[in-house]
């Protein structure tokens, strides 16, 4: 076996990945499903602190349009921070010749919108 087709992983008997089976194994495949999960539970976890942000301000005019303008601001957040995070995580994988299965994916992409969420939640307290 030459010594470029030993870096390549065997995946004839792999299931293409999808966002709920299979193995990822090439670059595009790894960001976009961490990508996708960060983006997911970043705009759900948003779109509930609009709808609490909307009940406490029920008075106002704009109140209806908070869980909205939230959302949109989280799927922003999830996709930006979410896609760079995810270049890095599948450069380490496609160099490191790894195969990431669909549950790493839906974990590192929770993972990543639950320390940006600490981050968020926590920038007051920790200012210098």
């Amino acid at each position: 076996m030459p010594f470029r087709d030993s870096l390549q992983p065997d995946t004839r008997y792999l299931t293409d990945g999808s966002l709920f089976h299979g193995y990822f194994y090439q670059y595009g495949d790894i960001w976009l499903a961490i990508t996708f999960w960060c983006t997911v539970v970043t705009t759900i976890s948003y779109l509930i602190s609009g709808f609490v942000a909307s009940f406490v301000l029920k008075k106002s005019k704009f109140s209806p349009f908070i869980p909205i303008f939230t959302a949109m601001y989280g799927m922003a957040i999830g996709i930006c921070y979410g896609g760079i995070s995810a270049l890095i995580l599948s450069a380490i994988y496609v160099s490191g010749s790894f195969l990431l299965s669909w549950y790493q994916g839906i974990i590192c992409g929770v993972g990543l919108a639950i320390v940006h969420l600490l981050f968020a939640f926590t920038q007051g307290k920790l200012q210098v």
